[in-house]
């Protein structure tokens, strides 16, 4: 279904009215239940894709490993970043939770580019602080001990989620991958985490018990 109005953080501001009508007249929206696939890696990029509601993992896939470098909240693109380098996919994106996915012609959207230079400064300003925070975290993360690097992802995590209680988006095969440890040094820590009162777990069930010492282990750790 097609949506009268673009939805999300002021992306088409710089559009002429005519240009959001045919952002409207040339995209259509569907919705997905939580954990079902959006797009899988290798596919076709016939569009590009704006999260109009819920929120999505992005990852990619390396022989058997499966890593995810992004958790993208509603009123964002996805993989804005990775959509112009070839003509597929080169990432897989599932929702978290149900979500809305405005899928616009990619074709459409590039000459939106070429023909406005504000929208196109707009892109790609968008896409340097995209790619800016992927590699500063991925930098951030590399500093870190097991304990330091799992705290900090559960704490953009809770802000991410916007609570202290949420549901783990991924696999603690796809967590050690994240932060670049093993799948014992997850577990691991997560029963550290637990037994010192930090948090409580129970399967891929995260509740935030002591924000201040989860701070604390994620800046020093």
């Amino acid at each position: 279904m097609n949506q009268q109005k673009l939805s999300g953080s002021g992306w088409s501001n710089s559009l002429t009215e005519k240009q959001r009508e045919t952002v409207i007249a040339n995209s259509v929206i569907v919705e997905f239940a939580a954990f079902e696939t959006i797009v899988k890696q290798g596919v076709a990029a016939s569009h590009i894709l704006f999260l109009e509601e819920g929120m999505a993992k992005l990852s990619v896939s390396d022989k058997d490993r499966i890593t995810t470098f992004k958790i993208v909240p509603g009123g964002t693109f996805i993989g804005l970043m990775c959509s112009f380098v070839k003509r597929s996919f080169d990432f897989s994106a599932v929702a978290i939770k149900p979500s809305k996915v405005r899928m616009i012609d990619r074709d459409v959207f590039e000459d939106l580019i070429r023909h406005n230079g504000d929208f196109a400064v707009e892109m790609v300003q968008m896409m340097s602080l995209a790619t800016n925070k992927i590699v500063h975290d991925l930098i951030y993360l590399s500093h870190k001990n097991a304990d330091g690097a799992l705290c900090t992802i559960i704490l953009e995590l809770v802000r991410i989620f916007g609570i202290h209680s949420f549901q783990l988006p991924f696999t603690r095969l796809e967590l050690a991958d994240m932060i670049g440890y093993s799948k014992e040094s997850v577990i691991h820590t997560l029963s550290s985490l637990q037994r010192d009162g930090i948090i409580e777990v129970s399967g891929k069930n995260i509740k935030v018990v002591d924000q201040k010492r989860l701070e604390l282990i994620s800046k020093h750790g």
